[in-house]
């Protein structure tokens, strides 16, 4: 229940912004259509983003699949959906080399994994395989949480309940916690317990690993959230007005910085890094300086 009272490695990007779409190189495609036309369809509907430390790719989860951007030498390449998995990727987050996701079956996927909800699934060879670890057929993950120091913690919010599962057990076993609308959740590392989530009344917070949840007094209205990878136990956000704001060192006050353009679907931040893309109107653009100034990786269609 939400009270109301109390309340890496880097990813290359050097002249992204001059990258055209006739200069895209993609491999690895699993339907009839061009290479082209299959990834600009997949594009147009982003749940998640990450940055792989394995191979200095960003990995997009869209609506047909996980793919990787590559910028290296100057040259975009795109490749997927990895693994060849045509999954409605939802929830997807990547710690510490191990991938995790839920969401769909997609028409050529694999009856093994379930349906029409995959559970949990999690790879650990950057996506080339994957493997479901609990609740296949019966429950959809909108957004997943896991804190890098303490990987075995994983925290779920499911779609069919609105309600917050914990796993302590990397995802073999749950417990529920709190029925909360919400639309992301983060768990920031090391922080005992302690996981996010942005809800319609704010943002909410949780010291009991999900059971109950708070509002956090004078926090703006975030509607995507991450931890800031420069700042370990810090925040990072997009608010509904396409704000970006970052909480402060000290007393952990909240920062007003840029801006995103139109409507914001999904953001991730480099580990140990102010790098932050987000994928909204324009594509997948990238920023240094959170939001005040933008490259476009990809741009949109």
């Amino acid at each position: 229940m939400l009270s109301q009272h109390v309340s890496t490695r880097r990813f290359h990007l050097a002249a992204a912004s001059s990258l055209v779409l006739a200069a895209l190189i993609l491999t690895g495609c699993s339907t009839d259509e061009t290479p082209e036309a299959s990834a600009q369809e997949a594009f147009a509907h982003i749940h998640g983003l990450a940055f792989d430390p394995h191979d200095d790719q960003l990995a997009v989860a869209t609506h047909e699949g996980i793919y990787k951007l590559d910028d290296d030498a100057d040259t975009l390449t795109v490749s997927g959906p990895i693994g060849d998995l045509d999954i409605d990727a939802m929830g997807f987050t990547l710690v510490n080399g191990t991938a995790y996701a839920s969401g769909h079956p997609g028409p050529n996927t694999p009856q093994s994994f379930g349906a029409p909800h995959l559970g949990l699934i999690s790879s650990t060879d950057q996506g080339e395989t994957w493997t479901t670890v609990s609740l296949a057929g019966a429950v959809d993950f909108h957004a997943l949480a896991v804190d890098r120091y303490k990987p075995e913690t994983i925290y779920g919010l499911s779609s069919s309940d609105s309600t917050v599962y914990r796993s302590d057990d990397a995802g073999n076993s749950w417990q529920k916690g709190a029925e909360l609308t919400a639309r992301d959740l983060a768990a920031p590392p090391n922080s005992s317990g302690n996981v996010y989530a942005t809800t319609d009344a704010g943002l909410a917070r949780s010291s009991d690993g999900g059971a109950t949840f708070q509002l956090v007094p004078d926090a703006p209205a975030l509607f995507l959230i991450s931890n800031d990878g420069a700042q370990d136990g810090r925040l990072v956000g997009v608010d509904t007005d396409g704000v970006i704001w970052r909480q402060s060192a000290g007393e952990g006050g909240w920062v007003q910085e840029g801006t995103v353009e139109g409507n914001p679907q999904a953001m991730t931040v480099e580990p140990s890094t102010t790098r932050l893309v987000i994928a909204d109107d324009r594509g997948i653009a990238v920023t240094e300086d959170y939001g005040r100034t933008w490259s476009i990786l990809q741009p949109a269609l």
